[in-house]
């Protein structure tokens, strides 16, 4: 009976699975788009910077830009900030 702890691979016989710090993914994770966002917000020029062109740009979707930045002035503000 296989238990749910433990992944049987194919080539590998029988181990354990690895505990995961899911605050540390999802900190890492923010941490990289914050970063990915503020590059292509200092790349972009003031009159294109809007959601859908920083979402084309990144590839973070569009619907979190709106709902994290709302205005295009919050996007601006991403420019400014140091990483």
């Amino acid at each position: 009976m296989k238990s749910g702890d433990t992944r049987y691979g194919r080539w590998n016989g029988a181990r354990r699975k690895t505990p995961r710090d899911h605050r540390a993914i999802a900190s890492d994770r923010a941490t990289r788009r914050i970063r990915l966002l503020v590059d292509a917000a200092r790349q972009a020029e003031p009159t294109e910077l809007n959601h859908e062109w920083l979402a084309d740009r990144t590839g973070v979707p569009l619907g979190y830009l709106v709902w994290r930045y709302p205005t295009a002035a919050d996007l601006r503000v991403l420019a400014s900030l140091s990483t």
